[in-house]
């Protein structure tokens, strides 16, 4: 009879498990900038679909592209507290909260870009470092990638850092501000959406950015110069990164699809992100805007390199032994 009532026990535990496991879920996740960018045409349309199959069906998900739900400067405090489930980010928008993502938007940040696709790969030392921050933050990172070196959208001639002293321009990130700012730039934080009037009304002079961001919003159309900063200015890593303790609540199989889902939709996205940056250089010449792109070995390149000196040495003091010796590891 204890037996009967063990195994029925058992069976009834068993129902429940499998009850839950079956049941139907909603995601939200959210976007902001240029639906354009691959950062959201490729990664996140491949990892909602994936995970969808994954599941059989099981996950379905609330959509909110192109700022509906959350702004770029809102992630680090929407993901956390729950507004929603998973977003993509900025790295270095969480400076504020985390001082030392602001090592990707600085120029100790050497990796290139291919060195960074294997860098911030799940369960890689780099991408681990970071994960581990933002666990004390309520957040679970999914996917770190590099978008490409930044670039300069100019209604003036920028090639030389002399060229840019006192001139007012964007910049996406406190560690983007604050190497501008050792040029001689005035920089102004300020969302991606709101670069294009602030361009067409002269507010500002100039922005620094995502290329693909900036060419899926049109910034060509309000500035006549492009310089590629090529690594100078380092890396605008962005990602994609989940409340913590929603993800821990899920069921084991939809855990396991949201990281699957995630390594394919990575690949996929790292393609078109080094396909799509040689891209939009070549067109944006074809649009008649000036275009230059840093180059090692060129008198550019060391001009930048002698103007950045000093703020370098700054922020090897700045950041943890241990991390910036990633940076030259690339591991």
């Amino acid at each position: 009879m204890l037996r009967y009532g063990a195994l029925s026990l058992a069976l009834a535990v068993s129902a429940v498990a499998n009850a839950s496991a079956q049941e139907k879920i909603t995601l939200s996740l959210a976007t902001w900038g240029a639906s354009s960018h691959p950062q959201v045409k490729v990664y996140a349309h491949v990892f909602m679909d994936e995970v969808k199959k994954r599941t059989n069906g099981q996950v379905e998900w609330k959509f909110f592209p192109d700022d509906t739900l959350v702004k770029q400067a809102f992630v680090p405090s929407a993901v956390p507290g729950g507004q929603v489930d998973i977003s993509l980010t900025t790295l270095d928008s969480w400076a504020g909260r985390i001082p030392q993502v602001s090592i990707a938007a600085s120029p100790l940040w050497t990796l290139t870009m291919e060195d960074s696709q294997k860098a911030l790969a799940p369960g890689q030392p780099l991408f681990v470092y970071f994960d581990k921050l933002m666990a004390k933050q309520n957040t679970k990172l999914l996917a770190l990638f590099d978008i490409g070196a930044p670039a300069f959208f100019c209604k003036f001639a920028c090639l030389l850092p002399e060229s840019m002293k006192g001139h007012t321009m964007r910049g996406y990130s406190k560690g983007a501000s604050e190497s501008m700012k050792a040029v001689g730039i005035a920089p102004v934080t300020m969302g991606v959406a709101d670069v294009y009037s602030a361009l067409q009304r002269g507010a500002i002079d100039g922005a620094l950015g995502g290329l693909q961001g900036a060419y899926g919003l049109k910034h060509f159309e309000v500035t006549d110069h492009v310089l590629g900063s090529g690594g100078m200015l380092g890396a605008l890593v962005n990602g994609f990164l989940m409340n913590k303790s929603r993800f821990e609540k899920l069921p084991a199989n939809v855990q396991k699809a949201l990281l699957e889902a995630n390594v394919v939709a990575s690949e996929a996205n790292n393609k078109e992100l080094d396909r799509s940056y040689k891209a939009y250089l070549a067109d944006l010449k074809a649009k008649g805007l000036t275009v230059n792109v840093l180059t090692p070995g060129t008198p550019e390149w060391k001009a930048w390199s002698d103007a950045l000196k000093e703020h370098r040495e700054d922020l090897t003091k700045k950041f943890p032994p241990e991390l910036v010796a990633m940076m030259k590891s690339g591991s």
